[in-house]
């Protein structure tokens, strides 16, 4: 297991990393000054070069965690070496106004106040996110603390631990994909979200009035949905209780192939909606956005043609990977505020 910490400078990296005693830590610019004394002068080629051959050595390596830059400013660092060398990715996202204060008070980072700082970072988030969905590596981006490192940093190192003993939304898409696949020899599969595409309503809300802030930053990894099961275990549902939702009949009726449910919402409670549907369902700490997309993917490998149904963020990938992807839309015909700003070609609009 081979992880990546990133994050911008001043992010706050070595101080998580100096909190972890459960597995080897390695800091990445002490290791290259190490491995050459004479990087700082090296030119970007030199440099480079540096970086190729610390990760062929660490490569070596089956268990650690290091910290890693993806960009400084608007040159790229990231080379595909260094994407080898690493498992999973950890994403460290820290507020842009409260890295520009850091950066401000900091003497060796001022020199990083010329540029966009949340364009800056808003580019590694989305380039080690592409990059893990094409070459099949676990992404996770940590949004905790929001604004002040020193701030339960314990969430941070707790998620760590629990990557270092199987947590995978990756391994999750795989058994889940497999489970599918052992289910139906169908060649066209149907994947559909649960919450405000299979129900009218939030099914968390309606049942328990369950309102949470995971998502504000409108991230959707396996971080969030980890911190969202810990707010789950809070709750309890009996099948005997009155379930306030209304299903979406319009769009199931139009349903005619096998379908499977990838749920986000309080497994009691999909259990209960998904025998009305009589369609399994998928649910857990793990189920993503980017669980989500390694299912679709892994389905498509398989042969099969997967046609999904989604209304937001936590789709997203899933519908634009899809060979059809339907978004479903709000009431008043708007889509979801998570999707601002994404690219919405290609998907067909219910």
């Amino acid at each position: 297991m081979r992880i990546g910490l990133y994050g911008m400078p001043t992010a706050g990296k070595t101080y998580i990393l100096d909190k972890l005693d459960f597995i080897e830590v390695v800091v990445g610019s002490r290791l290259l000054r190490e491995y050459d004394p004479e990087f700082d002068q090296r030119d970007e080629a030199g440099r480079e070069k540096d970086r190729k051959a610390v990760a062929n050595i660490m490569m070596s390596k089956p268990r650690f965690i290091m910290d890693g830059h993806y960009a400084f400013g608007n040159e790229t660092a990231f080379t595909e070496d260094e994407g080898k060398m690493y498992d999973v990715y950890i994403y460290l996202y820290i507020d842009p106004k409260v890295l520009r204060e850091r950066m401000e008070a900091s003497e060796k980072n001022r020199k990083y106040l010329k540029y966009d700082i949340a364009e800056w970072q808003n580019r590694e988030i989305q380039g080690l996110r592409t990059y893990c969905h094409e070459h099949n590596k676990d992404f996770y981006i940590a949004d905790n603390p929001p604004e002040n490192r020193f701030a339960d940093v314990h969430l941070v190192v707790d998620f760590i631990r629990d990557i270092t003993n199987g947590f995978s939304s990756l391994e999750f898409a795989k058994k889940r994909a497999g489970d599918i696949l052992s289910s139906t020899d169908s060649a066209e599969i149907v994947l559909a979200d649960g919450d405000k595409t299979l129900t009218i309503e939030d099914s968390s809300f309606e049942v328990f009035g369950y309102t949470t802030h995971l998502f504000d930053g409108n991230f959707y990894t396996g971080y969030q949905s980890w911190k969202q099961w810990l707010e789950f275990s809070e709750f309890t549902y009996h099948a005997d209780d009155t379930l306030p939702v209304h299903l979406r009949d319009n769009l199931i009726q139009c349903i005619d192939k096998p379908m499977f449910i990838l749920t986000s919402g309080h497994n009691l409670v999909w259990e209960q909606i998904s025998k009305k549907l009589n369609a399994k369902y998928y649910y857990g700490n793990m189920m993503s956005a980017e669980a989500k997309y390694f299912i679709t993917k892994i389905l498509q490998e398989a042969g099969r043609k997967v046609i999904a149904y989604g209304d937001g963020m936590n789709d997203y990938y899933m519908l634009k990977q899809a060979d059809e992807g339907y978004l479903v839309r709000k009431k008043d015909g708007s889509v979801s505020r998570s999707l601002k700003n994404r690219d919405l070609g290609g998907l067909r609009f219910v």
